[in-house]
């Protein structure tokens, strides 16, 4: 897969989600804790599959264990290393006294750490460009579906901030040239040579681990503990575990 390929499929998928997300939210005024909830888990779930019956062996068909295993723990290195700086700045944007400015505030705050962290995900697709097809459509669809559940939570305080539609309508285009970012250093860099390439592989699913352990699951139960999210993590594993072997 080229990289102009590689760009336009994970900036197709990441506006789609994005563009579906802020639709959803407005036409049907999108409140249900328990399906945004579910959402974020059968994503998380979809994901890990991927990881373990797909990615990882893989990597460790090119390579020997050490060596992805040294990439995975870089991998998560660089999503909480990326994460502190998102929570950096959620600190300081968090200075709002009225309601409808922290709404806004906290909108914007999380709108930038979907951008901060759209940055090792875009690199995590740029990364298994050297792998098949099928790994690369499987992500970009999971890519898509993630991005619904988590566009309607950070817009939802935008939304009642009373943010402008044109504002909105614009960050399809805007996460998805972040992401687009990402995907090209992954794809750049996992061609370099053979051992660089088992890295790349072991980088993604070290970060692609991090987002999930960090961000999906514990905000899936954030949003709904209840016993429907935990089903929908188990049902997404098993989606994903369908899409990587049919």
């Amino acid at each position: 897969m080229g990289l102009l390929v590689a760009f336009q499929m994970v900036f197709t998928a990441e506006a789609l989600g994005v563009g579906l997300g802020i639709l959803l939210l407005y036409l049907f005024n999108i409140e249900n804790k328990r399906l945004i909830g579910m959402l974020f888990g059968s994503t998380a779930g979809i994901m890990l599959a991927m990881i373990f019956f797909d990615i990882l062996p893989e990597a460790f068909e090119q390579g020997n264990f050490y060596l992805v295993a040294g990439g995975t723990f870089v991998g998560v290195f660089l999503g909480l290393s990326l994460q502190s700086i998102t929570h950096y700045i959620n600190q300081k944007l968090d200075i709002a006294q009225i309601q409808d400015a922290k709404m806004f505030q906290t909108g914007i705050s999380l709108l930038i750490g979907i951008a901060i962290h759209n940055i090792p995900e875009g690199f995590a697709f740029g990364s298994l460009s050297i792998t098949s097809q099928e790994t690369i459509v499987n992500f970009a669809i999971a890519i898509f579906l993630h991005s619904i559940p988590e566009t309607i939570a950070v817009m939802f305080p935008l939304k009642k901030a009373g943010v402008k539609t044109s504002f909105l309508c614009m960050l399809p285009i805007v996460l998805g040239l972040v992401m687009g970012a990402g995907a090209i250093l992954g794809y750049i860099f996992s061609r370099t040579n053979d051992v660089l390439i088992v890295l790349s592989l072991g980088l993604a699913s070290g970060i692609i681990l991090y987002i999930i352990c960090e961000d999906l699951l514990p905000e899936s139960k954030h949003i709904w503990n209840g016993r429907m999210t935990s089903v929908a993590t188990i049902i997404g594993v098993l989606t994903g575990y369908l899409l990587v072997n049919f």
